[in-house]
């Protein structure tokens, strides 16, 4: 029963790239932990006056999701050259595009129905900002941002000859513009999201011979690199969110200082990403393996979940303890995506999360090192 809900067997089988998953599911794990929290702000005493969880909820909040566009652009170089810009335009479609249409579909039907228990304020028109404004539908942006990250990423790298460092010159002028746009305050809908972000994900295509090389990895992989590395993490993420406490502005360094916030995201991504090697190597706390496998599905149904676990939780239960209601809420809000999922995999209903019918797998140690594009959408 166990793996018929997590298929954990078969995760943890494969041997192809487990740093991934490793990344994806520390990751998600910050990325429920903060919406969990700022869920919880007017429950109770709310969860600001929690010193240490506030701590926390901005210590790790820089380094998310550049670190998502990262990995996507590790890959897009190798991706594309495999498959051609056609299909991967397309398996970017189907894979990131689609779900978000979805699944933000669903959300936004669901805050409109039940518009009394949610935080969220809602009209018919927030189908519509799912696709050009889609900051305003809470996770969702995210999707959206890659997706056309990913396509404009790829254009210009086919048909414009671009390599790396020339798309790294062309990110640094997109995220200047950007900046530019957020110090002043000037909303340009999606395209902040695109200019801000595609400067992370040909970072992440630029160093990819460095990642995916395997004669690297001993370096990745070793103590000496996280004991000499971790002060340094520990240090820039600690007075970003110095400077964001001091402001009462989650995004303070964000919008105010974006070159602080690029420099604070990339040595927090290199971070993690060297630790994910050194979880590989040590072969332990597998369970985040399995959680960054399922981490798109777990990305764009934890909201809801969450949600409606913690009107349960305090308008029925009447529980309003915020540490309780935290633990319980990221806990659920991380399994529950998996076994549903699963379910729904096992039950034929794949086209909930993709337009691309999944093939056949086969058995554990026969090919098992492949992994199907739709699995690694939200980190490849």
């Amino acid at each position: 029963m166990f793996n018929y809900l997590f298929n954990a067997q078969k995760i943890l089988n494969r041997s192809r790239y487990p740093w991934i998953d490793y990344a994806r599911g520390i990751t998600i794990l910050l990325v429920v932990y903060r919406h969990v929290f700022e869920g919880l702000a007017n429950v109770g005493e709310g969860s600001g006056s929690f010193g240490a969880l506030k701590y926390f909820n901005i210590f790790f909040f820089s380094f998310r999701m550049p670190l998502f566009f990262i990995v996507s652009g590790i890959f897009v170089g190798a991706s594309m050259g495999r498959k051609g810009i056609g299909t991967y335009l397309k398996d970017r479609f189907q894979s990131i595009f689609y779900p978000l249409m979805v699944w933000g579909s669903i959300q936004v039907t669901l805050q409109l129905l039940f518009a009394g228990y949610a935080n969220a304020e809602r009209t018919p028109f927030d189908y519509v900002n799912l696709i050009i404004d889609p900051r305003k539908i809470e996770q969702f942006w995210y999707l959206n941002a890659l997706f056309c990250v990913s396509a404009l990423y790829a254009v210009v790298h086919w048909y414009g000859k671009a390599k790396a460092w020339q798309q790294v010159i062309i990110g640094v002028i997109l995220f200047a513009v950007a900046s530019y746009c957020l110090v002043n305050r000037i909303h340009l809908g999606l395209l902040n999201d695109v200019l801000f972000f595609y400067l992370f994900f040909a970072i992440g295509h630029l160093f990819s011979d460095l990642v995916l090389n395997t004669r690297y990895h001993p370096v990745l992989m070793s103590w000496k690199t996280t004991l000499m590395t971790l002060p340094v993490f520990v240090l820039v993420q600690h007075y970003f969110t110095y400077l964001n406490l001091a402001h009462q502005d989650d995004y303070y360094v964000q919008f105010q200082q974006p070159a602080l916030f690029a420099a604070t995201a990339l040595l927090g991504g290199a971070f993690v990403i060297q630790v994910s090697f050194l979880l590989q190597k040590l072969n332990v706390l597998r369970f985040l393996r399995v959680i960054g496998y399922h981490s798109l599905y777990i990305y764009v149904m934890h909201l809801m979940i969450t949600a409606s676990l913690r009107n349960v939780l305090v308008k029925i239960l009447g529980i309003e303890n915020i540490p309780v209601l935290m633990v319980v809420s990221v806990t659920i809000g991380i399994i529950l995506p998996i076994i549903l999922y699963n379910i729904a995999e096992r039950w034929g209903a794949w086209w909930l999360f993709t337009l691309k019918k999944p093939k056949e797998e086969p058995a554990a140690g026969k090919g098992s090192q492949v992994q199907s594009p739709q699995k690694i959408a939200v980190g490849n």
